[in-house]
């Protein structure tokens, strides 16, 4: 099946593709590898109905691939229904992801379906799954292995039919390990497994993405902007890319808007991008620390770099490296890096 027809100003959150005649999986753009391979496992995901856990860094795409799984399955004309588990309070979760009946608590003045119900048939995609606390975990394993649900002051259970798609930025693994995922809904979840990888590791898909994200901005805003200065593609080329294809993405539109001319030169890339940051010796590795996608030292140095750019603001370095401010505050701990940093 074709993939919807794109809004006339599609925003580039993550890797996009503007052509509404490219097939499903074309939309993960990239010549790279690492590219082909997410690519490869979209369209083999998409011919099983199975459940599917996206890892990898905020930024690298997860949302577009399980899109892109979705629209390439049988359930392609059924729902897509996406929610972001780290923005879901525990005391909402039951209605939220169940539904209500009038009357069932203060202030429920009508029935409401839960992301359960708006997803049968289709597809159910759980973003940012680790940071759901384990009681709410135990809550979303038994609507799963039941096949149904029971709406808050509902009498009766409601059979759903949905299929889940699940992302992580987190290690799951560690966080099983630790006490913080259960490990029958990890087990559960990991049928069909994909690690997206970050961008400083495609080889060549940094100055790929740049265009084309250059000619979608140009187009967007009517601005005659058509190439990149080989100063400023040393620059993109160099950068370590925290926020990955997110962050490129809005580097290059950015950069669009300041350029004054028909290419973009290096002062018209954002601040962070203007000068390589100062070399930051790595701590000694701390027992037990967290682990995330490729190495600790350079996970460790990236953190230490966005807090020193920031200032020390938490919720600012959090947001610049693409993860939520309890993930960061976790990984400040396990890696040993100093606390002491305003929020």
């Amino acid at each position: 099946m074709a993939p919807p027809a794109p809004t006339p100003h599609p925003s580039p959150r993550e890797q996009t593709a503007t052509d509404p005649d490219v097939t499903d999986f074309a939309r993960i753009l990239g010549t790279s590898e690492g590219a082909e391979a997410v690519r490869a496992f979209g369209r083999r995901a998409a011919a099983v109905d199975a459940p599917v856990l996206l890892t990898g860094e905020s930024g690298t795409g997860k949302g577009l691939l399980a899109r892109a799984i979705h629209d390439g399955s049988a359930r392609a004309r059924r729902p897509f229904v996406a929610v972001n588990c780290a923005g879901i309070p525990e005391s909402l979760f039951e209605s939220e992801f169940f539904g209500h009946r009038r009357g069932a608590f203060t202030g429920a003045v009508g029935s409401r379906r839960g992301l359960f119900e708006q997803a049968h048939g289709g597809t159910l995609f759980l973003d940012e799954i680790g940071e759901l606390p384990p009681p709410l975990q135990a809550k979303l394993l038994t609507a799963i292995e039941d096949g149904e649900i029971r709406p808050l002051g509902g009498e009766r259970a409601v059979r759903v039919d949905v299929r889940l798609i699940a992302a992580s930025g987190v290690d799951l693994e560690l966080a099983v390990r630790e006490g913080r995922f259960r490990r029958d809904l990890y087990h559960r979840l990991l049928v069909l497994s994909c690690r997206l990888p970050p961008l400083r590791e495609r080889a060549g898909d940094i100055e790929y993405l740049a265009r084309h994200f250059l000619h979608a901005a140009a187009a967007r805003y009517g601005r005659p902007v058509r190439a990149i200065a080989p100063a400023a593609l040393a620059r993109l080329r160099a950068h370590a890319w925290p926020g990955n294809i997110r962050e490129l993405s809005h580097a290059i539109e950015a950069a669009v808007l300041a350029a004054d001319g028909d290419r973009i030169e290096p002062t018209h890339l954002p601040p962070t991008l203007l000068a390589p940051p100062p070399p930051v010796e790595p701590e000694p590795a701390a027992p037990g620390r967290y682990s995330f996608y490729g190495s600790p030292d350079d996970e460790r140095r990236r953190i230490q770099e966005a807090l020193r750019r920031y200032r020390g603001n938490k919720t600012r370095a959090a947001a610049a490296l693409g993860m939520a401010r309890n993930t960061l505050r976790i990984k400040l701990r396990t890696l040993g890096i100093d606390d002491g940093a305003r929020v």
